[in-house]
């Protein structure tokens, strides 16, 4: 099977060219215009292509695929990290808990799983400060997690690249955090690889080429879909090799105990206190879902109630969204959430679960956190542990008009608290220390500059003479979009024409009306308007000489 692997490092969608049919759905899908059929097969036009992967999700014969690392790719280090991005545990039933979805990934030759999560609390923490410190920001700051986003600003929105927020994705903190541990840990001689776990190939394409920064701490990014299977099936080994007791269907606690202590007589304190282990999914997987990230930034800032911002997911709305931030219409917030894909990193071309699915797990893993942290706060407090945590919340106990109940309270407030120190229980406060709130570290460290890929010529009296011609062709054109020509529409058809990368006779209405004219002569079918086109055509090419 052919295929295009072998091209530039900046992009990571690919094509196979034996499975291609030509049948242009790609080409009026792709949202920047960067597809092509040229001799009847796709060609992705790289310096405008910005890896959403969207073309992969549209093309029926599966002929696009993202270029990642290989697993084979981990024999050639002695110690491996895989990198586990918020949205991955929406891609797992609420039965696996987070470590047995680690030990699934070590299944596959990783030694040690670091969870992105965490960095991404760094990050909304670093982003909260950068608010509360004032100044002259621009309104609004654009989220900088999403690849893809920043290289649409960079192609068609180069204004807004000054609003980009100046923040490493959290990707990126959390292989640097990951390579200094496991470098430190490392004997002599041993070597590190640092491996991303995509759901989309904008971030495959981060681990080769980052965008804002010189040199990432990844040696790689494996696609999640190609692993997907592998995992789910040692998933559900390790659910063999357990027992899962469940009070009952209505019960929203899992609890996985041993064989040997399911055959024991545990009371339901005991087996409360077992479920600490199997709800232990980081809470900064809220950054996996729409708005995520910007209500972590809210729970961060020293005023939450004058912070303003707005969220944006799914390419045709992205794209409205940064028109109306190009055109000032939007400079009343303070921070916008701009993502590519619909519902989130869930709704990643890579992930497999549906996004209604997906984020209904991330909600449940998450209410499964205010639950913990609810007993916890009981712990804490040095009270009986209640039979469940949901009959808690649930109770109802007669309180004085105007005041909560203590259970809804206690839960609320210690969920609250443990947003705050940004990790797990377990981890208390290990996270977000730093000293006087040094976030330097994070900091982008080049310039983002434009890719101009939509202009027609440097020299800019060559440009208006092109401009002119194409205004020309494209009056010309039919004007029906119907992609038969091989280009997403008529007015790309005339760019194309003038950048002398396509033909007239490509598009079939004017082909069918030449050959008319050819048939019928001079009094039948359209020849006068075939030779105009090609007299604008002649001339246009008498003023480029």
């Amino acid at each position: 099977m052919s295929d295009s692997r072998n091209t530039s490092q900046f992009h990571s969608v690919r094509l196979h060219e034996d499975m291609c049919k030509g049948c242009t759905i790609c080409v009026t899908g792709c949202p920047v215009e960067a597809i092509r059929v040229r001799d009847g097969k796709a060609h992705i036009l790289e310096e405008r292509c910005i890896d959403c992967g969207e073309c992969i999700r549209r093309c029926p014969n599966k002929a696009k695929y993202a270029c990642s690392s290989e697993l084979d790719e981990l024999k050639k280090y002695d110690i491996t990290a895989a990198l586990l991005t918020p949205s991955i545990y929406g891609q797992f039933n609420l039965h696996y808990s987070a470590e047995q979805i680690h030990e699934a990934i070590k299944s596959l030759g990783f030694t040690e799983v670091y969870d992105v999560s965490v960095d991404a609390l760094e990050v909304s923490r670093a982003t909260a400060d950068l608010i509360n410190s004032g100044g002259d920001l621009p309104k609004p700051l654009i989220s900088s997690s999403c690849p893809t986003v920043l290289k649409l600003i960079q192609v068609r929105f180069p204004s807004l690249l000054e609003n980009i927020l100046p923040l490493l994705p959290p990707v990126e903190v959390c292989a640097r955090r990951a390579r200094k541990e496991l470098e430190s840990k490392a004997g002599p001689g041993q070597s590190v690889g640092i491996f991303l776990i995509s759901p989309c190939p904008a971030k495959i394409t981060v681990a080769r080429s980052p965008v804002g920064y010189e040199k990432t701490a990844m040696n790689g990014a494996i696609s999640f879909v190609t692993i997907y299977l592998n995992l789910l099936e040692k998933l559900r080994n390790l659910r063999d090799e357990q027992k899962q007791v469940i009070k009952d269907e209505s019960d929203v606690l899992n609890i996985w105990v041993s064989d040997a202590d399911a055959e024991k007589d545990t009371s339901a304190e005991e087996l409360l206190k077992l479920h600490k282990f199997h709800t232990d999914s980081p809470d900064g997987i809220a950054w996996g879902r729409e708005s995520g990230e910007a209500e972590y930034v809210a729970h961060f800032l020293e005023h939450p109630e004058n912070f303003s911002w707005i969220t944006t997911c799914g390419l045709s709305q992205i794209l409205e969204t940064l028109e109306a931030i190009e055109d000032g219409q939007l400079s009343d917030y303070d921070f916008a959430e701009i993502e590519a894909c619909a519902g989130g990193c869930l709704g990643g071309p890579l992930a497999v679960k549906p996004i209604s699915e997906s984020s209904a797990i991330l909600r449940n893993r998450l209410r499964h956190r205010r639950l913990q942290a609810a007993d916890l706060a009981a712990e804490k407090e040095g009270q009986l542990l209640p039979e469940s945590a949901e009959k808690l919340q649930n109770e109802e106990v007669a309180a004085p008009p105007g005041e909560r109940t203590a259970a809804p309270l206690i839960a609320a407030e210690f969920a609250a608290a443990d947003r705050a120190t940004g990790a797990s229980p377990e981890a208390g406060s290990k996270v977000g220390t730093e000293e006087k709130n040094d976030y330097s570290s994070l900091r982008l460290t080049q310039d983002i500059f434009p890719r101009p890929a939509r202009q027609l010529s440097t020299d800019f009296s060559k440009a208006r003479k092109m401009m002119a011609e194409l205004e020309e062709i494209a009056e010309q054109l039919p004007g029906t979009d119907c992609g038969s020509c091989g280009a997403p529409n008529c007015r790309a058809l005339a760019e194309d024409i003038v950048r002398k990368k396509a033909k007239f006779e490509d598009c079939v209405v004017i082909l069918k009306e030449r050959y008319e004219g050819f048939l019928f002569g001079d009094g039948k079918g359209k020849k006068g308007h075939i030779e105009t086109i090609l007299k604008g055509r002649t001339d246009a090419t008498k003023d480029k000489s």
